[in-house]
């Protein structure tokens, strides 16, 4: 039974790359989906080109890209692609994930983070989980190496992702939450607002394009890349918080 849904759920999941002919096959991240959507919505503008694309978490796209067959192209942290092992033709990075801690609509701010962490009425912090959401290990780096852990500790909510983080964010349900830079741009406008944590105190997060060895559209591809490296690609990663 196990065998037959993971079968089922592959066939949705690739059937239209199947037809897709020609096409590449894209897989990200989710929380990167605005900036893909742009990137390949220009690109075919200026080829003609179409970009078939997948989105999912990070986990999932790592075993999609490793175990279909069918994705010729992954973005997303290099962290998780390495921790999968995925065998590349070629990397090219986009940028740096920037962590940014966020407060509710009609909430206070500030510009000093641990000066929000340690304030009085943060009685509930959100914070994604630290062994599967690389912005959850980002958080818990610099609550732990700026000193501020032992003082925060009791007042963290952890959840799983960086999308339920900024749910709690937008129900009142917690005071403060972490997420990461492109993910809070994508939705400012149910924030009260942000501010980026100093990233001296947590390992970079590279988030990087990568062409599997085994690609079934190595020109696309290679298409795709000689794009990136363009002015409008790179405002529009820039401007996605990259």
């Amino acid at each position: 039974m196990k065998r037959f849904l993971c079968m089922v759920v592959a066939l949705v999941l690739f059937a239209a790359p199947a037809f897709a002919g020609e096409n590449m096959v894209l897989a990200a991240g989710g929380g990167y989906k605005k900036m893909v959507n742009a990137l390949a919505k220009v690109y075919k503008t200026e080829t003609g080109n179409d970009v078939q694309l997948v989105y999912g978490n990070m986990g999932r796209v790592t075993a999609q890209a490793k175990n279909s067959g069918a994705v010729d192209m992954v973005i997303g942290a290099r962290f998780f692609f390495s921790r999968a092992k995925l065998n590349f033709a070629r990397t090219m990075e986009l940028g740096s994930g920037r962590l940014v801690l966020a407060w509710p609509k009609d909430a206070s701010g500030g510009n000093d983070p641990a000066a929000l962490l340690t304030a009085s009425s943060a009685k509930r912090i959100a914070h994604p989980d630290p062994v599967r959401a690389i912005y959850g290990r980002a958080a818990h780096q610099y609550l732990e190496r700026s000193g501020l852990l032992p003082e925060v500790e009791k007042h963290i909510v952890v959840v799983a992702t960086v999308p339920q983080v900024f749910s709690y964010l937008s129900i009142n349900e917690v005071d403060l939450g972490f997420l990461n830079l492109t993910h809070a741009l994508n939705v400012h406008d149910s924030l009260g607002g942000f501010i980026e944590v100093p990233q001296q105190y947590y390992d970079p997060i590279d988030i990087i394009a990568g062409e599997l060895n085994n690609a079934a559209h190595p020109e696309r591809v290679a298409d795709f890349f000689r794009f990136l490296k363009t002015d409008k690609a790179r405002s529009i990663i820039q401007e996605n918080g990259l």
